[in-house]
C-alpha cells in the first residue's frame, strides 16, 4: 500500500484510485531487483543467443485471409 494517507487525497482527485494502488518506492525496489536477476539468469543460460539463432527462421502458416474474415 502506499504511503500517502487516505486523509492527503481530495474526494475530488480524479487519480484517487491509483494514487491508492501505488507502489511504495521499496516494493519497486524490489521488483526491479527481481527482474534484474530474471535477466540474468536468461542471459546466463544462452536465451538470448538461442533466440538469435530463430530470427527470420520461424515461418507461419497462417491465412491472413482467413484470420480477417473471423472479425466479421
Amino acid at each position: 500500500m502506499s504511503k500517502v494517507k487516505k486523509e492527503q487525497i481530495p474526494e475530488d482527485d480524479p487519480f484517487a484510485e491509483w494514487r491508492k494502488i501505488q507502489l511504495t518506492p521499496e516494493q519497486k525496489a524490489q521488483l526491479r531487483a527481481e527482474a534484474e536477476e530474471s535477466r540474468r539468469k536468461a542471459a546466463a543460460t544462452g536465451v538470448y543467443e538461442r533466440l538469435m539463432a530463430l530470427r527470420g527462421k520461424v515461418h507461419w502458416d497462417l491465412d491472413l485471409d482467413e484470420l480477417r474474415e473471423d472479425r466479421d
